[in-house]
């Protein structure tokens, strides 16, 4: 049985992740191969040990994903110094959202209606 009030720890600490690592990013990260991220979800594991940090990139370039996965290890101790309050900080790792490209994609077949229509 949890704890009262860790029930929802997991969603909780992916909450702090997605800001803070957004913070990172735009303010930490001097690589030039990262650029025009978003971070758009983080879905913890369940000992709470592993992250995965979904983002958005200008034309799903793998390789901003690759940037950030090499860097992930100084972003993860970036957030250890700014969130004093985790116990342990997740390893990270970064994959590009595909749920904005499926959500875009039908957004045009819509549009491709609609102009059929006239």
């Amino acid at each position: 049985m949890q704890a009262r009030g860790n029930s929802h720890r997991p969603e909780r600490i992916a909450s702090v992740i997605k800001r803070e690592v957004s913070v990172i990013i735009d303010s930490e990260v001097s690589d030039p191969r990262v650029h025009g991220v978003s971070v758009t979800d983080v879905e913890m594991s369940r000992d709470l040990r592993n992250a995965i940090v979904f983002v958005n990139v200008e034309d799903d370039d793998k390789s901003v994903v690759d940037a950030l996965n090499g860097c992930a290890g100084y972003i993860r101790h970036v957030l250890a110094e700014n969130e004093s309050e985790m116990r342990g900080v997740p390893q990270l790792r970064f994959e590009i959202d595909k749920s904005q490209s499926y959500y875009r994609r039908i957004d045009q077949v819509i549009k491709g209606l609609h102009d059929d229509d006239k």
